[in-house]
């Protein structure tokens, strides 16, 4: 009922066969129904010729896009074309034009319907290969073919065949206008999509998705097949790899948007898609081919591939452990497990003997001989890479029982002390048993009765400590002297009856000699005065000793350097007093010599010199002689400053005195060369500028010829001397030139004018030497307006951008001369042939449209240039202007006849020509441009061009946008703005068109995050779709190097991944290997690093060296001088300990740790 409250439309047919009866009706009762206001206006006349005309206007206005009212009035209308004077045909065809409208209108809606749906398909649904065909098939529904009824094909080709039809009729005079301009019928696949993407359906999204679900279903089908082979129990592991495969090789091959839909495929709406199921099995059968394959490695290796113990228990272990995290579907697949058994057994007793802890206890022999059992009943012994522990805990223990069995045997012995000695000597030292190996210190902590062995030295102690103490003596310890006597000391208290238990007293004696000499060579100071003496004595006292005391003379090298020093400095002291006797010829150099064997010499040594202040004396003297031969031998005529350095050698040798100039031995090198340095210091210094030039440069000339021909040689700047004269030559050929210019001369100006250009043309350093510079400016001021001119005259060039100017100047500057002075001027007759041509170019120039006399100015102009020559023609630089000028007189023509001939223009030259058109316009004077009469057209056509140059500029920048996509967004949006009739003069869009793919490529690397976990994958997949554009394409992805920089840090992640995986403890360089993989890791980019899977491994392997080195540090600062030397061995030990079995095979000088803790007793 709203609709008929609204103010009534009535169609033109209606209106005009309305009577005014009928109209006062309509007016009364607005309430009536528009069915009945038809009724009425059906009855009335036929409508009038002005009826016809706006009927076929209205229905050539009529579109999809028309309003219900309009469909309403025309549907009327088409009703009462009976009426009219339409002919047959005619009415048949505005009839078709009115079904083809309303079938539009239909399809409009159902596009859009159409659109909604294609829309709300989704790549990550479930159903989205169903989802996709149904749509499809709507769509093919839709679109039909043209013989199929009211489908979209069928109606485009019925309206076409209308439109032949007609006009091959007598309708064909009404089919241009009532045909209209918003049709469809004649699109071609590109123009169709587009017109149905602008209503709501993108049918090329649809066409992809169509493709993409064909293109999945191949993986899918080959996804369900995996899934059967899967649930079969029959199905072996190979089987299961098959079926996986196939299935990874066709997803592989998939677009990221297929792969999606694969991902997403789940028919059955199970709990777990079968795309998981896939990986969850093939992340399970990848663990089960790596246990298989780790079994099939170990099975070949050798015993010698294990370097240790630890590394083939690790190796085993592994495998076991891997093995026991599978689930029980998964261990199925392990095949040959089996086959680890033997080396289960081998690594079992590796861990036995690892796990023994030497003790004096009966459990650690019981645990000794039951890994011996096990061991024996291995049937690939080889693998216990340990096994030599074995045997040597046994060589241990039968070490430790014989010494158990001479302690038990002291209570019995007649003598004790032997017995304990020989007992405790064994301890110390156990005996190795033929043909093995023991630890010492292991056997001591194995010893069980140790305790009496300590209780029978007790009470034999003070014996016991004297044969100790002296066996204990060490020569070479700091701390052996105080020892010595303190052994001494606890000899001499003992009783008389038992010192002769002190077997080793004699040995004792002889060191306490030889200390007595140790302890004054030690005090040796060559700084005393009666050192030489007590060197002497000592010598005396050392060859009285016993061959046996002169052997613990620890320190006897030393008394020998020290006499060495004696003996040095009384030959050094010979050698200085020889020099009162030495030639001149040599005396400089046995001097420096000397102070270099001094410079040299020990510093004790130097301390026993006495002749040293002799020496410096001839060194001070000597200094100024060495100076000026240094001097002498420098000398070099290639350096710039020559000559003064030969006056710096002659002074400082003339300052000598006559003794030291006879010492000077390369004096003769110097007068040799004083005459050549002297000459080669005056030409330096020729300087035109100078007052004294001319005579410098006599002298120096007078000085070269009478040097003979060899020392002429060697004047290396003798070129400037010639240049110096040469230049000479130069400045006495302007002076001539300015003597010969005198005002009586015949062409006095010429000769002027050449002495100045002379002149001017010599460099600043000559012109200095041209004497009568001032004749010829005093000339020149006299005749400076004459010459002026003349000098104006010869420096026109026609072809110059100032040429008008130019000839306008010289001009005035002669017309101001007097008459006399204008005689002067011999080159008038250039001005005056260039005048001529300087008015054509300034009459041309000041050419304007607006002015009144335009045209009556560009034909005079046009004489002018006709009545030049052809060679001054070509020198009017602005005679296109001339030509402009002529162009735009016949312009006003030209433009309306290219306005008329737009619609021939090619759509794709047609905005080109439309900016042609325009700049020709615009050319126009005023006058002319308002002689434009299609001038209307030509801004109609501009406003219908200005969105479409809008949207071929934004295409034009596409390719440099810092956001590519969001750029095509822009355009794509912008072009579907366009109508039909636009976009066919949009004469790039194919660039446009063609770049799906490219910006699928730009969004894929700009989606590109190092914190994806699949980045890699992604960096995979990108490269293959970027590979898979041609190379137009390629270029035009604009950030490309954002891909390239992704490759390289992968690139980079795959070495360090690796360096990681190959890291192995056992590796000699194992340390130094996780030094440089921490390196690497840390030289990764910051953004990629958490893309390194194996990084754990890496912080393990880090953590490990870190312990490993601070014990190995701890080892190297092991200084066994030090007082702290006892506790830091301890504390060393204690931080071994604390290290794993496979970190303590790490620690490569634990043999130093071991040697130090031996020598303590603390093993």
């Amino acid at each position: 009922m709203s609709k008929l409250k609204k103010p009534l439309k009535v169609g033109v047919l209606t209106s005009l066969l309305l009577t005014p009866a009928a109209l006062a009706n309509v007016q009364e009762a607005q309430a009536q129904t528009v069915a009945q206001a038809e009724q009425v206006a059906y009855v009335n006349a036929v409508a009038t010729t002005e009826t016809r005309n706006k009927t076929i206007e209205q229905f050539g206005k009529l579109s999809e896009t028309s309003t219900a009212n309009d469909m309403v009035i025309a549907d009327g209308d088409v009703k009462v074309l009976s009426t009219t004077d339409f002919n047959d045909n005619e009415r048949a065809f505005i009839k078709a034009k009115y079904d083809y409208v309303v079938a539009q209108r239909g399809f409009v809606k159902k596009l859009n319907e159409l659109g909604k749906s294609i829309n709300a398909i989704t790549y990550t649904s479930r159903t989205f290969v169903g989802d996709v065909a149904a749509v499809q098939a709507e769509y093919t529904t839709f679109l039909g073919s043209t013989s199929a009824a009211n489908s979209y094909l069928a109606v485009q080709n019925d309206f076409n065949v209308a439109v032949n039809t007609a006009l091959a009729s007598d309708a064909k005079d009404i089919v241009s206008s009532v045909r209209g301009t918003s049709l469809q019928y004649g699109y071609d696949d590109t123009e169709r999509n587009n017109y149905f993407k602008k209503n709501g359906a993108d049918i090329a999204k649809l066409t992809k998705m169509t493709g993409d679900a064909t293109k999945a279903k191949e993986t899918t089908d080959k996804l369900e097949a995996f899934i059967s082979v899967l649930g079969n129990t029959t199905s072996s592991s190979s089987d299961i790899a098959t079926a996986a495969a196939e299935v990874t090789t066709s997803y592989n091959a998939l677009t990221a948007d297929q792969k999606k839909i694969v991902t997403a495929y789940n028919p059955n709406s199970t709990t777990v898609t079968p795309f998981k199921k896939y990986t969850d099995v093939l992340a399970n059968l990848s663990s089960a081919d790596k246990i298989v394959a780790s079994i099939t490695q170990l099975t070949t290796k050798k015993p010698e591939d294990f370097t240790t113990a630890t590394s083939f228990i690790s190796t085993v272990a592994a495998i076991e452990a891997s093995y026991n995290n599978l689930d029980a579907e998964t261990k199925r697949l392990v095949s040959n497990y089996g086959d680890l058994k033997p080396y289960q057994e081998a690594a079992n007793v590796s861990k036995q003997i690892t796990a023994l802890r030497i003790s004096n206890t009966d459990a650690y022999r019981i645990a000794v001989k039951a890994a011996r059992a096990e061991y024996d009943k291995l049937s690939n012994k080889e693998f216990v890479k340990n096994a030599e522990d074995l045997q040597l805990a046994e060589s241990n223990i039968a070490a430790a029982e014989v010494i158990e069995s001479l302690i038990s045997e002291i209570a019995a012995a007649p003598d004790k002390i032997s017995k304990i000695e020989e007992a405790r000597k064994a301890y110390n030292t156990p005996e190795v048993p033929a043909g093995q190996k023991i630890d010492a210190a292991s056997v001591k902590k194995i010893v069980k009765n140790l305790s009496e062995l300590t209780t029978w030295e007790s009470s034999h102690k003070a014996v016991l400590n004297v044969i100790t103490l002296v066996e204990k003596l060490n020569p070479t310890a700091k701390d052996y002297t105080k020892k010595a006597k303190a052994a001494n000391t606890a000899y001499l208290k003992l009783d008389p009856t038992k010192r002769e238990y002190v077997k080793s007293y004699k040995n004792l004696k002889n060191q306490v000699d030889a200390m007595n000499l140790i302890d004054p060579i030690m005090g040796l100071n060559t700084s005393r005065k009666d050192y030489k003496d007590t060197v002497a004595n000592l010598l005396a006292e050392y060859n009285k000793l016993s061959p046996e005391a002169q052997a613990l003379v620890t320190n006897y090298t030393a008394l020998l350097t020290a006499n060495n020093y004696i003996t040095t400095a009384q030959q050094f002291d010979d050698k200085v007093n020889a020099l009162a006797n030495e030639s001149d010829a040599t005396f400089v150099a046995k001097v420096v010599a000397l102070s270099a064997e001094y410079k040299a010499m020990d510093k004790n040594a130097k301390r026993l010199v006495t002749q040293y202040k002799t020496l410096t004396t001839y060194e001070k003297n000597n200094a100024n002689v060495v100076k000026v031969i240094n001097l002498i031998s420098a000398l070099n005529p290639t350096n710039k400053d020559y000559t003064k350095k030969v006056i710096a050698a002659r002074k400082a040798y003339n300052a000598l005195d006559a003794a030291s100039q006879k010492r000077v031995t390369n004096y003769e090198q110097l007068t040799a060369v004083e005459d050549v340095a002297s000459l080669i210091g005056l030409i330096e210094t020729l300087k035109p500028t100078s007052k004294t030039f001319l005579n410098d440069l006599k002298t120096a000339r007078a000085n070269y010829d009478a040097l003979p021909p060899d020392k002429q040689q060697k004047i290396i700047n003798y070129e400037k001397l010639v240049t110096a004269e040469t230049e000479l030559t130069s400045a006495s050929t302007v002076i001539a030139l300015i003597d010969a210019a005198v005002p009586e001369a015949e062409d006095y100006l010429t000769k002027l004018m050449n002495a100045r250009v002379a002149y001017d043309k010599l460099p600043t350093g000559q012109k200095k030497l041209v004497s009568n510079i001032k004749t010829l400016t005093d000339r020149e001021r006299q005749v400076k307006p004459i010459l002026n001119v003349m000098v104006q005259i010869d420096t026109l060039d026609p072809s110059a951008n100032n040429f008008v100017s130019k000839v306008n100047a010289a001009r005035k500057a002669y017309d101001k001369l007097t008459k006399d002075q204008k005689a002067f001027v011999n080159n008038m007759a250039t001005l005056q042939s260039y005048e001529p041509l300087a008015n054509v170019i300034e009459l041309i120039s000041k050419l304007k449209a607006s002015s009144k006399t335009f045209q009556e100015d560009t034909v005079h102009a046009r004489a002018l240039y006709e009545a030049l020559s052809k060679e001054m023609q070509q020198y009017v630089t602005n005679y296109k202007l001339l030509q402009a000028a002529e162009t735009s007189i016949l312009g006003a023509g030209n433009v309306q006849r290219m306005i008329d001939e737009l619609p021939n223009i090619e759509p794709q030259q047609y905005v080109k020509r439309i900016e042609e058109i325009r700049a020709a316009y615009n050319a126009l004077p005023k006058d002319q441009q308002l002689a434009v009469a299609n001038y209307r057209t030509l801004q109609d056509q501009e406003k219908l061009i200005k969105p479409v140059i809008s949207v071929i500029n934004e295409i034009d920048k596409l390719m440099t946008s810092k956001n590519m996509d969001s750029q095509y967004q822009k355009i794509l949006k912008a072009y579907d703005n366009l109508t039909a009739t636009q976009r066919k003069y949009v004469y790039n869009e194919q660039v446009l068109l063609s770049l799906d793919n490219v910006i699928n490529v730009y969004k894929s690397i700009a989606a590109l995050k190092p914190s994806d976990k699949m980045y890699f994958g992604m960096i995979e997949s990108v490269r293959k779709d970027y590979d898979s554009l041609n190379t137009t394409d390629k270029q035009r992805v604009s950030n490309y190097s954002i891909l390239l920089e992704a490759e390289k840090n992968m690139s980079e992640v795959k070495k360090v991944v690796e360096i990681i995986a190959s890291l192995s403890p056992t590796s000699s360089t194992y340390i130094q290997d996780v030094e440089n993989a921490v390196a690497a890791y840390k030289a990764l980019d910051s953004k990629v690093r958490g893309q390194v899977i194996n990084y754990d491994k890496l912080k393990g392997a880090e953590k490990d060296v870190a312990a490993v080195l601070k014990v190995v540090n701890a080892i190297g600062e092991l200084d066994p001088d030090s007082k702290t030397f006892e506790k830091k061995v301890i504390a060393a030990q204690k931080l071994y300990s604390s290290l794993s079995l496979e970190q303590q095979d790490l620690v490569y000088n634990y043999r130093i740790l071991q040697e130090h803790a031996k020598t303590l007793g603390l093993d």
